[in-house]
């Protein structure tokens, strides 16, 4: 974001110089009325696009009067730009971070999540929350609509880094629940909710970061063993899913998400 502000800086501090440099007699000092030399221009085109207005220098012409106060007005939409697109990004960044940090404190791997929202009878818990991340989730993916340069805010801390959390509520949602019995997991429209909101994410995400980041490895069988010793009833074939054949491909579009970001399904599942 700094250097896309220097270069913002530079760029038109530059061609206002290059456009005051075409006449020799653009420019003179306010005092003894001399033409000003390039870098009286350069310092008469920094306090103009920045609306200083010092005074110690003026415009020679009627012209060259217009042509400032055309470059003032330009350094006055160009803070306001600034202000306007930068402000928004920071906020979009705190957001992802926002997520990150409230998945993970629900627990570190897909089955923590499961077991902490296990109440002994469903995920009513899990489920109370499911609003709210589903709306901070299409947030967050809208942001990327809207402001394409959060894509490349990452994040080495594990429970901060945003595309491992949604791949872990992914594997919450997409993986972990089908597995569970019918009668604990009842409610069907907040769980299609957070579907319907990761899969826009993933899709969006995934296409911005698909040239840098070949799917190379390979989703694991998720381990269910401590749902089963924590009392949670699973379908008679819990992992048969796995092998579906849209499965597979949705989780080939989870490894490449990780892979883009630096993490692995280890970092997920905690597991070699």
């Amino acid at each position: 974001m700094v250097s896309i502000l220097i270069v913002w800086i530079a760029g038109m501090w530059s061609a206002l110089l290059l456009v005051l440099l075409s006449d020799a007699d653009s420019v003179r000092d306010s005092s003894t009325h001399l033409p000003a030399d390039w870098v009286e221009k350069l310092y008469f085109a920094g306090f103009t696009l920045s609306t200083l207005g010092t005074g110690d220098f003026s415009p020679a012409s009627d012209a060259w009067r217009v042509v400032t106060s055309l470059s003032a007005f330009a350094g006055i939409a160009f803070i306001t730009t600034s202000i306007t697109y930068f402000v928004p990004v920071l906020s979009a960044v705190n957001l992802q971070s926002k997520i990150s940090l409230y998945i993970a404190s629900m627990g570190k791997t897909p089955q923590a999540i499961l077991i902490n929202s296990w109440n002994g009878k469903d995920f009513s818990s899990f489920f109370d929350n499911a609003s709210d991340l589903a709306d901070m989730i299409m947030q967050h993916t809208l942001n990327h609509r809207s402001y394409p340069m959060i894509h490349y805010y990452h994040n080495s801390r594990e429970d901060k880094s945003i595309k491992r959390s949604l791949v872990m509520l992914d594997e919450v949602v997409l993986v972990l629940m089908p597995a569970v019995s019918e009668d604990s997991c009842k409610d069907k429209l907040k769980l299609k909710m957070l579907r319907v909101t990761l899969d826009t994410y993933i899709d969006i995400v995934k296409g911005a970061s698909s040239k840098n980041s070949p799917d190379k490895g390979t989703a694991p069988e998720p381990d269910l063993c401590e749902l089963r010793e924590e009392g949670v009833p699973l379908h008679e074939d819990a992992t048969g899913y796995v092998a579906r054949q849209e499965v597979k491909q949705h989780r080939q579009k989870l490894t490449a998400l990780l892979e883009s970001d630096g993490w692995t399904w280890q970092d997920v599942y905690g597991t070699g």
